[in-house]
């Protein structure tokens, strides 16, 4: 009996220290990879932040705890709760974007001639008094293993909605703000109090909370200021990573495009560098730098966060 609990204790704890190569969204970049939580395991990552220095010295930063649970074999749901806090003229300038709730599952492992695939979804609830609809998502998930690393290929397609508002008016500023021409189509506040999760979370799901964003009354014949109008929001994104399993760490490296269609942006673009790191059999500390180059508006932006997994059979 002792030699069969020293066994189990010992692959409880292999498992564990080769959780830094699970990938999440967000955790700490973007693109992810096909593979779900293990069964029985509770993720609690209560400890990731994003930072963002916006073009014209603004700064922005979110909080968002997330909790997952392997709860059937190659299938993990979680919940995830974005908060942010912006910069100084903005209205609100704190609070929570809202509720977001999903599942992963995972068709296949890898095998010698077949790179394993998953497929999540998620359903973000906006909150706040001038909420708009719900948001839902589908993404995809393909990873595939060589001698130098791993590559990982993601994409999605979510909905996401925005609020009519009337014409708006741009003067230029003493130095315009990069990505954000003089005389061009305002644009609402997509990284306001908005949640484009993953960065967010797995899925890509957009959607504005306290805050309603506003379209420029370019379409007013079909749409009156306040209706709501729904658009569909697509993400495409590839990523790679090298292992060191003595060290317990992972580099990795991601480029993903991204583009809310109906509203006169631009196809954004960001890249990101980063790492994870198995601090403790139960813990994974990670981190990672980005830059958003293309869009409306430049940003550069760094993510930290940290792992604890526990084993829980409900």
């Amino acid at each position: 009996m002792a030699l069969e609990i020293s066994v189990a204790s010992g692959a409880t704890s292999a498992r564990a220290q080769s959780s830094y190569r699970n990938l999440d969204a967000g955790f700490p970049v973007r693109v992810e990879d096909a593979t779900a939580t293990e069964r029985y395991s509770l993720d609690l990552d209560f400890l990731n932040l994003r930072y963002d220095e916006l073009s014209n010295l603004r700064t922005r930063f979110q909080y968002e705890p997330q909790v997952s649970y392997g709860i059937l074999p190659r299938t993990e749901a979680w919940v995830r709760l974005p908060i942010f806090y912006r910069e100084r003229d903005a209205a609100p300038r704190a609070g929570v974007a809202g509720v977001g709730a999903g599942a992963m599952y995972q068709f296949n492992l890898e095998t010698q001639h077949l790179p394993s695939f998953a497929l999540g979804t998620e359903v973000f609830l906006p909150t706040g008094p001038h909420a708009l609809p719900a948001s839902y998502s589908l993404r995809g998930m393909a990873t595939r293993s060589f001698s130098p690393g791993r590559v990982h290929f993601n994409g999605s397609i979510a909905t996401y909605s925005v609020r009519a508002g009337p014409t708006l008016i741009i003067t230029c500023p003493p130095q315009p703000v990069p990505g954000f021409p003089c005389g061009g189509s305002p644009l609402p506040p997509l990284d306001g109090p908005c949640a484009i999760g993953p960065g967010a979370g797995l899925a890509a799901a957009f959607s504005c909370a306290a805050q309603p964003a506003e379209l420029p009354q370019r379409s007013a014949v079909l749409a009156a200021p306040g209706d709501i109008e729904k658009h569909n929001h697509w993400f495409l994104g590839m990523g790679m990573d090298k292992a060191f399993p003595l060290s317990s760490t992972l580099l990795l490296a991601d480029f993903f495009a991204e583009k809310f269609e109906g509203i006169g942006r631009e196809t954004d673009l960001t890249a990101e560098v980063g790492a994870r790191h198995q601090l403790t059999p139960q813990a994974v500390i990670g981190g990672a730098l980005g830059r958003h180059f293309r869009g409306a508006g430049f940003s550069t932006f760094i993510t930290l966060g940290m792992t604890i997994s526990h084993a829980l059979q409900l």
